[in-house]
């Protein structure tokens, strides 16, 4: 079944770049050109039509994935079979790598796994993926391909929408239900309502996914523009309602996006722990499903000692905050702070001032110094140092 040209978009600079040139010459060969051998799909094809940066470049095509892999070395890519089973290869091309894909269909799932075959037909490729707006097809040369009929229209009215019966498409991938929610934050104007009700009768199927899998899509929900809306949504529906704490609180959590959006002082790590309202017992009962980065927790811990010091409403609290726990910490521990009205607006960009320009001093005091004094090491000279690193921050950094 050839493909039919739905649209035509101006090509974009990376469309003509010669890496793009040369892995679609050579995968094309010497095949009819009203047959495509290689077309864009997904987040490329996406971003491109609705304005927004291209950074992944996903490319499907009817080639075997060995046969893929034979003519890239030939024509002296770098090939890497990140998933050859699977039909996947990865190729790189000076300085773009390409994420390469046999069409497929699936022939088993469990709701985790999906065993595969190929096969030469777009629209059975298609007729698998999960969303009507990630079946959308690009070539380089700006012709737009949708082979189900319903992705452009679709992206038109920033939906997202389930291919098919959205209680299938679920029960294939139960990753589906999050991926639902993510796509439908960052595409879409309001939730539909199919898709909506397919979530919420298999949200119990989340339990059944690995952690990995759930915490990249509810890290990727949480960085979204207005994770609140979308969370609430989640919650609505009972998915992951667990992550409504009693403490929650939407709306501090909605003010804190907000200031962190405003001050351009995004960081994942304290969003999360607003979201988990500055509790560790709820980041705890969250690792039921999530991986934390050790980082992140440590991050966590970090703006937690922050918000015990005094309020960040003057510049000595501030200075002594960003000594004590960096400058990424204090702009988070900020951030909170101004929601909680422990510092009025006026004084945030001072206050960020400092934390972005003030060059940290070092306490001028060391264990070695003490010992020259006649203090003995041990505990005692521990609390001598940490009374005198005190006494020097409250002079204002300076030795009397």
């Amino acid at each position: 079944m050839s493909l039919e040209i739905k649209r035509h978009i101006v090509a974009q600079d990376w469309m003509r770049s010669p890496q793009v040139e040369k892995l679609f010459t050579a995968l094309q060969g010497h095949v009819d050109a009203d047959e495509p051998q290689a077309l864009f799909v997904g987040g490329c094809v996406r971003n491109v039509l609705l304005g927004k940066d291209v950074e992944d470049y996903d490319v499907a095509t009817p080639l075997a994935p060995e046969h893929v892999a034979e003519i890239l070395e030939r024509e002296g890519a770098k090939v890497i079979p990140t998933g050859i089973d699977h039909g996947t290869v990865t190729a790189v091309i000076d300085d773009m790598v390409f994420e390469i894909t046999t069409l497929r269909k699936d022939e088993e799932t469990d709701g985790r796994h999906a065993v595969v075959s190929f096969t030469e037909s777009w629209v059975e490729d298609a007729e698998r993926r999960d969303f009507t707006i990630n079946t959308l097809l690009l070539d380089p040369s700006g012709n737009v391909y949708d082979p189900l009929h319903q992705g452009l229209e679709d992206l038109d009215a920033r939906l997202v929408r389930f291919v098919g019966d959205p209680a299938a498409r679920i029960e294939e991938d139960h990753l589906r239900i999050l991926r639902f929610f993510r796509f439908s934050a960052i595409y879409g104007r309001e939730f539909d309502k199919n898709g909506l009700k397919a979530c919420q009768r298999a949200a119990s199927s989340i339990e059944k996914l690995s952690k990995e899998r759930i915490t990249q899509e509810f890290f990727k929900i949480i960085a979204s523009d207005k994770p609140y809306d979308v969370l609430d949504v989640m919650f609505t529906h009972d998915v992951l309602s667990s992550f409504r704490f009693p403490d929650y609180d939407p709306e501090f959590f909605e003010h804190f996006c907000t200031f962190q959006s405003r001050y351009g002082l995004g960081a994942l790590s304290s969003r999360l722990f607003v979201f988990a309202n500055l509790n560790m017992a709820n980041v705890k009962m969250m690792e039921r499903f999530i991986l934390f980065p050790k980082v992140f927790l440590k991050d966590m811990q970090a703006v937690q000692g922050a918000l015990t010091l005094s309020d960040l409403s003057n510049d000595q609290a501030v200075k002594e905050c960003v000594y004590r726990y960096g400058r990424s910490i204090t702009a988070q521990a900020l951030m909170v702070e101004l929601v909680q009205d422990r510092v009025m607006n006026g004084y945030a960009p001072t206050a960020l001032g400092i934390i972005q320009e003030w060059d940290i001093p070092d306490f001028p005091v060391s264990g070695n110094d003490l010992k020259a004094r006649g203090v003995p090491e041990g505990p005692e000279m521990g609390r001598e140092l940490k009374r005198l690193e005190q006494e020097w921050i409250d002079g204002g950094f300076q030795s009397r």
